[in-house]
């Protein structure tokens, strides 16, 4: 498959391009990159705001309190794996794009 660049042309009304433009800015892409992951048949998603990966990063300190306890007591290492997966879920969730 060649990898060169084709140019394409696209009519729009001033509304659709400025939305266009909108939706790339919002997934911290160019226009360009939005266009060519919806052509691979992704959807980009719009980055995660600052409080998305505050409440990671807070998900993250208690999962470490948790290991850390699970010296004393085993069963926390469940509590552990539940909250290895809710922060896989909300990851996929927020920040991986979805098949068109």
């Amino acid at each position: 498959m060649s990898e060169e660049k084709v140019r394409v042309g696209l009519h729009l009304t001033e509304e659709e391009s400025e939305n266009l433009k909108r939706y790339a800015t919002d997934c911290g892409l160019s226009v360009s990159e939005f266009m060519r992951q919806l052509c691979r048949g992704n959807y980009p998603k719009p980055v995660p705001p600052k409080a998305f990966w505050e409440l990671l990063n807070a998900l993250y300190e208690v999962h470490n309190g948790f290991k850390e306890c699970s010296k004393y007591e085993p069963s926390a290492l469940e509590i552990c794996k539940d909250i290895e997966e809710f922060i896989v879920d909300l990851q996929k969730k927020f920040t991986v794009g979805e098949a068109v």
